[in-house]
C-alpha cells in the first residue's frame, strides 16, 4: 500500500469517488469549492450494471448547501460527460483555475470500479485500483480494449497533488470514493458498485499471482519523485469499503437507492457541529455503515483530527425556522429526512428566544406533511400571521421515527411451495415483500423429493433458524416459528438503528480491553479500543473488555447499555447482576470504569452497542407497566411497545413516535472476529 500522500490507497479502497463540492464561506477568504462526479447510466454495450450515482450527487449536493456550500460553486459531471478525457479535463481546466491558497476542496466519485495490471511496480498485488469512467468497457479484450480509458490511482493522484499544491498548508482536502473493484459476490439483486473481473489477460493474472507470492514482506517498489509534503494542503479521505469487499447500495425506507458511504457522509455532514473534526465524522460513519451495509467496513485516512472544514461549517440547529411561508397554515422548514425528521412529526412555533420549552406556550403547533433530505413541509393545526410565522423559533415536539416493517425476498424454486410460504408470511402486514433490496431471504433447501428446510436468512448471511418441513403437509406451527423469528429480528433492528440526542443530557462510552489496564484508578489514561489501519474496530472471540462511562452533559443522568448482535438479539448488559435501575446513575463530568467484565462471544461480524441516558431510571427487563410506582421511561415505553406485534399491524410498518423528552443515545460498533 502507498503513502496516502501518493493517494494509491485511495484506489487501493477503491470506494468509487462520490463528490468533489466547491462552496463560498465567509471568513478569512477561505473558498470553499466541490467537483461532483456520477456515473450510473453507463453505456449498454459497456456490460456495467446501472446504479444509482445520480441519487450519490443530489443527496451529498443537498448535504453540503446545507452547511453552507452555494450551489453555484459546486461542480457536477454525470454519466456521457463523464468520460476519461472529461473527468481528467473538468480537474485540470475547471477545478485547478478556480483553486486559491486557503480554499477547501471536496472531491467524490461514485461510479463503478476496477483493476488493471501496475506498471511501475507500486502495488503489493501488481495491480493498480482504477476509476472507470464512462467510456470504459467492463471487458477485457486483447488488441481491441485493454483498460485505456480507466483512471488509474496514479493518474488520480497526480492531478489532486497539483490541487493539493495550489491550496497550500492552510488549505484542505476531502476526497471521498463510492465504489470498490473487488471482493467475494453477492445475490445479483443487491447492487454492487465494482467488479471481481480484473483488467487484464488471464496470462497476467497468472503471472501475477506468482510474483506477488515472492515478494518478501509485502515490500512495495517505490518510484517516482518525492512531493515535498510540507507545501501541501493536508488530505482526508473516506472510503466505502476495504479493497477485499464489493461496496453496496443501501435502500431507505421509502424505496431510494444510495450509494452506503454517500448516504452515510451526507446524514452526519448535516448533523456536524462546527469544532467536530474528521475523526469523529469517521466514527458516526462507521457506526452508522454497520447498520445500513454490515457486509462493508469504511475506510479512512489521512489527518482526520482536522477540524471539518477548518471549523466552518454551520453546525446543527438546535431550532429551526421558516424557509418558505405559503400560507396562514402552510410553511417549510430547514430540517428533514437526514436529521431523521420524518412525515408524521409534530412541531410547535414558539417566540424567539424560546429555549425552555416546558414553561413556553407555543403560538401553534402543527405536523410534518412531506420529508425531504434537509427541508419538510409542514402543516399548521390553526391559522396564524404570516411575519409571526417567520419570526419564530420552531421546534420538534415528537418525532416520528419511521415504520417498523421488514422486507422480505423469496428465493424458491417450486411454484406452488413459494406461494404457500408467500401466503404464510405476508398474512403479517408488517412483512413487506421485496426482490431488489431484501433485508431477510427466505429460502428452501431440499433434503428429499418430499422434504426439506426452509431457511431464514439475512443479507449478511447469518441463518436466523431453519425449519423443517414436508412439502405435502406444512406444520401447523410453521407460521408462528416463522414470525416469531422476524418478528425478534425487526425489533432488534429498529433498536440498532435508533438515533435521538438530547440537549442537556449527553452521556457516552469507551469500550476499554481488560489487558491493556493498568490502573484502573487512572480513568484518564485508560486506552480504549480505536479504529485498526483497517478502518474499523475489531475484538476478537474471547477478549475481554469493561465499559468507561462518561457524562459530558449539564444534567445527571440514568443509562442503560444494551449489545445488539450481529443477528439482532438484544441483550442489556447494565445493569447487570443485581444491580438497580436507579444505581445506574452519573453525574455532569463524572467519569465511571464498571467492575463488570464482558466476554466477546459469537455470532461473529458487526455488533453494536448502544447507551441509553435519560432524565429517569431505565428498566428494560421489565416488561409491563411501571417498577413499583416509579414513572415509566419513554424509552422504556418505547422499547416494550416496539418488541409488541400491535405496534405493527398495519400495512407497510406503523409510523413510531417518540415525545422530544431528555433522552440521548450513544452508539459504538465493532467487528467480532475469530
Amino acid at each position: 500500500m502507498k503513502n496516502i500522500n501518493s493517494f494509491v490507497f485511495f484506489l487501493y479502497s477503491l470506494t468509487l469517488v462520490l463528490t468533489f463540492a466547491i462552496t463560498s464561506v465567509s471568513g478569512q477568504g477561505q473558498t470553499k469549492k466541490a467537483m461532483l462526479i456520477g456515473v450510473g447510466s453507463y453505456p449498454e454495450s459497456g456490460g456495467w450494471a446501472s446504479i444509482n450515482s445520480a441519487n450519490d450527487i443530489k443527496l451529498i449536493k443537498t448535504a453540503l448547501e446545507s452547511q453552507g456550500f452555494k450551489a453555484e460553486h459546486i461542480a457536477e459531471i454525470s454519466d456521457s460527460k463523464a468520460t476519461r478525457q472529461g473527468i481528467l479535463a473538468a480537474i485540470k481546466n475547471d477545478l485547478l483555475p478556480k483553486v486559491k491558497a486557503g480554499d477547501m476542496v471536496y472531491f467524490q466519485f461514485s461510479g463503478h470500479g476496477q483493476q488493471r495490471p501496475d506498471k511501475d511496480g507500486d502495488e503489493i498485488d501488481g495491480l493498480d485500483e482504477c476509476i472507470v469512467p464512462y467510456d470504459s468497457p467492463k471487458k477485457f479484450k486483447p488488441g481491441v480494449y485493454e483498460g485505456e480509458n480507466l483512471i488509474t490511482d496514479d493518474e488520480l493522484n497526480q492531478n489532486l497533488t497539483q490541487i493539493r499544491e495550489k491550496l497550500g498548508p492552510n488549505g484542505q482536502l476531502l476526497v471521498v470514493l463510492d465504489a470498490c473493484h473487488s471482493g467475494t459476490g453477492t445475490r445479483g439483486s443487491v447492487l454492487a458498485r465494482g467488479t471481481t473481473e480484473v483488467m487484464a489477460s488471464e496470462e497476467y493474472l497468472k503471472r501475477n499471482q506468482q510474483v506477488v507470492l515472492k515478494k518478501d514482506n509485502n515490500e512495495l517498489q517505490q518510484k517516482g519523485t518525492v512531493t515535498n509534503s510540507l507545501k501541501l494542503s493536508p488530505m482526508v479521505a473516506f472510503f466505502g469499503s476495504a479493497q477485499n469487499q464489493l461496496n453496496y447500495e443501501m435502500t431507505t425506507e421509502t424505496g431510494e437507492h444510495y450509494g452506503s458511504l454517500t448516504y452515510a457522509l451526507s446524514k452526519w455532514l448535516v448533523k456536524a457541529k462546527p469544532e467536530e473534526s474528521y475523526r469523529a465524522l469517521y466514527d458516526k460513519i462507521r457506526v452508522e455503515m454497520s447498520v445500513i451495509a454490515p457486509l462493508q467496513q469504511p475506510q479512512a485516512e489521512g489527518e482526520l483530527d482536522l477540524e471539518i472544514a477548518n471549523g466552518k461549517l454551520l453546525g446543527k440547529a438546535s431550532y429551526y425556522q421558516a424557509v418558505n411561508v405559503f400560507s396562514e397554515t402552510e410553511l417549510s422548514i430547514n430540517t428533514g429526512e437526514l436529521n431523521g425528521v420524518f412525515k408524521g412529526s409534530e412541531v410547535a412555533l414558539f417566540p424567539p428566544d424560546t429555549r425552555d420549552l416546558d414553561h413556553a406556550k407555543p403560538f401553534v403547533t402543527g405536523k410534518i406533511t412531506k420529508s425531504f433530505p434537509t427541508s419538510s413541509s409542514v402543516t399548521l393545526d390553526s391559522a396564524i400571521d404570516k411575519n409571526i410565522i417567520k419570526s419564530s423559533w420552531i421546534y420538534i415536539t415528537q418525532k416520528n421515527l419511521g415504520v417498523i416493517s421488514l422486507r422480505i425476498g423469496i428465493d424458491i424454486a417450486d411454484p406452488d411451495l413459494g406461494r404457500q410460504i408467500e401466503d404464510i408470511l405476508f398474512s403479517k402486514p408488517y412483512l413487506v415483500k421485496d426482490l431488489q433490496a431484501p433485508k431477510i431471504w427466505v429460502s428452501y433447501v431440499p433434503h428429499s423429493d418430499t422434504e426439506g428446510a426452509l431457511v431464514i436468512k439475512t443479507l449478511d448471511h447469518y441463518t436466523l433458524d431453519s425449519i423443517a418441513i414436508y412439502k405435502a403437509q406444512l406444520p401447523k406451527s410453521l407460521s408462528f416459528k416463522m414470525h416469531k423469528k422476524l418478528k425478534e429480528y425487526l425489533h432488534g433492528d429498529f433498536i440498532r438503528k435508533l438515533e435521538l440526542e438530547g440537549s442537556d443530557i449527553k452521556v457516552s462510552f469507551k469500550i476499554i480491553p481488560l489487558d491493556s489496564i493498568v490502573d484502573e484508578k487512572d480513568v484518564d489514561n485508560l486506552k480504549y479500543l480505536n479504529v485498526d489501519i483497517s478502518g474499523s474496530k475489531q475484538l476478537s472471540l474471547s477478549t475481554k473488555v469493561k465499559i468507561l462511562i462518561v457524562n459530558e452533559g449539564i444534567k445527571p443522568a440514568y443509562f442503560t447499555l444494551l449489545d445488539v448482535q450481529p443477528d439482532n438479539v438484544i441483550n442489556v448488559l447494565l445493569p447487570s447482576g443485581a444491580a438497580t435501575p436507579e444505581e445506574m446513575r452519573i453525574l455532569p463530568d463524572q467519569k465511571i470504569l464498571f467492575p463488570v467484565e464482558f466476554e466477546i462471544g459469537v455470532p461473529l461480524g458487526n455488533e453494536v452497542f448502544k447507551l441509553i441516558s435519560s432524565d429517569k431510571p431505565i428498566d428494560l427487563k421489565a416488561t409491563l407497566g411501571t417498577r413499583g410506582g416509579v414513572q415509566q421511561s419513554p424509552f422504556e415505553k418505547l422499547f416494550n411497545e416496539t418488541k409488541s406485534e400491535d405496534s405493527m399491524q398495519t400495512r407497510g410498518g406503523k409510523p413510531v413516535s417518540f415525545p422530544m423528552s431528555e433522552i440521548n443515545i450513544y452508539s459504538d460498533s465493532f467487528i467480532i472476529i475469530k
